[in-house]
């Protein structure tokens, strides 16, 4: 699945429109990729107000795509944070609507390889709990299948 690069701050505040210069850095680079049969989405740069809109659409676009996998889809994606290295409460806002909108299909949003200041945000505002936090994205996707055998397992009680 192909990524997206948003935009690309050529200084302090300024948005360059055309190519890129040697000075300037993409805001954000996303792209999709498959761990154990199911989507991790990979964010590097800045997640803020300006590339929220665009992280909320691949969110959504990436369910879409991987939701034919079981005969009962539940929407899994794990989000790899290691290459961010801005995250601003718009960015949170989104991990929080994807994750919402997910669970009523017995899904949820995870996040990956957060760094300690994220993990403090998180912490902080409340939302360790709902957006948990794994050192990988295989070990995110194995809690699903912890969560699933505990579910069969009451179902059988």
């Amino acid at each position: 699945m192909a990524g997206i690069t948003l935009g690309a701050r050529t200084g302090p505040g300024q948005f360059g429109s055309g190519a890129p210069s040697s000075t300037s850095r993409a805001l954000l680079t996303t792209s999709v990729g498959v761990s154990a049969g199911r989507p991790v989405i990979a964010l590097v740069g800045e997640l803020d107000v300006a590339t929220a809109p665009a992280v909320k659409k691949v969110c959504f676009d990436t369910f879409d795509t991987f939701d034919t996998f079981d005969a009962r889809p539940r929407p899994y994606v794990v989000v790899d944070l290691a290459g961010l290295y801005f995250c601003d409460c718009a960015g949170l806002n989104v991990f929080v609507h994807v994750h919402n909108w997910a669970l009523p299909g017995g899904g949820w949003v995870r996040l990956c390889r957060t760094d300690r200041r994220l993990k403090k945000m998180l912490d902080i505002t409340g939302l360790a709990a709902t957006l948990c936090c794994y050192p990988t994205a295989a070990d995110a996707f194995a809690d699903v299948e912890r969560s699933a055998s505990h579910r069969r397992g009451q179902e059988y009680s």
